[in-house]
């Protein structure tokens, strides 16, 4: 059985820096005036799943990352771009 890492156990990263990506997720929302839902929606997962990576409280896995960030129009890379 395959189970996926958290990107931020991954990368080594502190939770913070999920933090950081929720609040990038949000912003690339809002800026395209889309709800949750919305996003949710167009990538194929459950609007609890963004709402909780959005808010720092889920860690979020290199293949949803990947359903999240093509949705949005943005590459995996630019939405970590930064982060150490």
């Amino acid at each position: 059985m395959y189970y996926s890492a958290d990107i931020c156990h991954f990368l080594g990263m502190a939770k913070d820096v999920c933090v950081t990506l929720g609040e990038r997720i949000y912003a690339l929302i809002t800026e395209r005036g889309w709800s949750q839902k919305k996003l949710a929606e167009l990538a194929g997962i459950h609007a609890d799943y963004v709402h909780d990576v959005e808010y720092g409280k889920k860690e979020i896995c290199l293949r949803m990352l990947a359903r999240i960030s093509a949705a949005l129009g943005c590459k995996m890379s630019d939405m970590l771009e930064g982060m150490e």
